[in-house]
């Protein structure tokens, strides 16, 4: 008994399929089991699809999941009862973006959506058994979630849906991806943006979610911080480095924990000196911003992240701390400056 009920467990187990293509990102995850879809509409502060089609609500939603296999927000237009249609970001921890959008833009939506949950059928002739595949890598995830919508005149379907690899393109992610461009056109103040270079709609979107308040000095603060941040190695320990980052003129104060470091105008390089030291103790100390906030035309805020590692092999500790920084402008160089820097005790981390 017992030699059969562990044979049938093994036949199970190797019996169990894989993700189907379109729904396994690039970590292997299944993107549409519905445990994953309600974790990630969680964490966006989005209801499920089938609650907003029985609350009465018109939707079409685009979902991304980029080449590392990390959620992107989510882009949706949205028609409520009693309320006109609107264009909206669904961002993490709460950041959201939302803007009224044209009857026009509504309806080329409406009119995109018709088969963006239809799979193409490749007809081409069977190729030679003896040519090597193309290779795909790192590819995209887009899935598209739609409620309440017509695909004639007569019938309104509750819900539709459908994911797609970006290997296999199709309707699907060109629905989704058509969804994000109409979003960023429905987003003025993102479409400055564009001359950063970024890679599609999508991150163009996420980066715009990340500022906020006076988003024009929020723009040129992250500017400055991606390109003057030092690089990594060599410049990290060179401590003159790090003073340029932090603006030549200025003399900022730094609040490591329990300890305040102030740099004199011009006469030292403590605060640097200090990061260096830092950067010794680790094998690995990163600053990664992730929030750019305007307070005014000379005056912005960072919201990042602090991550340390500590020892060099097997098992090391990893830790994080929350940091935020004051910039502000400094006309004598035309340029941006740390006033202040906060950086909070270090604890392990508790996000996935």
């Amino acid at each position: 008994m017992l030699v059969a009920l562990l044979g049938a467990l093994v036949i199970g187990a190797q019996s169990a399929p894989p993700p189907d293509r379109n729904c396994r990102d690039d970590n292997g995850r299944d993107i549409c089991t519905e445990a994953t879809r309600a974790d990630l509409l969680q964490r966006l502060g989005m209801a499920s699809a089938e609650d907003e089609a029985a609350a009465g609500v018109e939707s079409y939603r685009a979902f991304f999941v980029d080449g590392y296999g990390r959620d992107m927000p989510a882009f949706a237009f949205e028609r409520r009862p009693g309320k006109g249609p609107v264009s909206v970001v669904y961002g993490f921890d709460g950041a959201r973006l939302e803007t009224p959008i044209s009857a026009e833009t509504w309806g080329l939506v409406m009119a995109e959506s018709r088969f963006a949950d239809r799979e193409l059928v490749d007809n081409t002739p069977t190729k030679d058994p003896l040519q090597f595949p193309p290779v795909c890598l790192h590819a995209w995830m887009a899935a598209v979630e739609m409620s309440n919508t017509q695909t004639d005149r007569w019938n309104s379907i509750p819900v539709r849906r459908r994911s797609e690899g970006g290997c296999t393109p199709g309707l699907t992610g060109r629905f989704a991806f058509f969804i994000a461009s109409e979003t960023l056109k429905a987003q003025p103040h993102c479409q400055a943006l564009g001359s950063q270079l970024q890679q599609n709609p999508v991150t163009t979107l996420v980066t715009c979610l990340s500022l906020g308040g006076d988003r024009l000095s929020a723009l040129a603060v992250k500017d400055r911080v991606r390109t003057g941040a030092p690089r990594y190695g060599l410049d990290q320990a060179d401590p003159g480095v790090w003073r340029a980052y932090l603006g030549t003129n200025g003399s900022p104060r730094l609040n490591w924990g329990d300890q305040t470091i102030v740099t004199t105008r011009g006469s030292d390089n403590r605060v640097a000196e200090f990061i260096v030291a830092r950067l010794a103790e680790s094998r690995n100390l990163t600053f990664e911003p992730q929030k750019f906030a305007g307070v005014s035309s000379r005056e912005a805020t960072v919201e990042g992240v602090v991550t340390r590692v500590v020892g060099e092999t097997d098992p090391f500790t990893v830790t994080r701390a929350q940091y935020r920084q004051t910039w502000v402008w400094d006309p004598s160089l035309a340029d941006w400056m740390v006033s202040d820097w906060t950086v909070d005790a270090f604890a392990p981390p508790t996000d996935r």
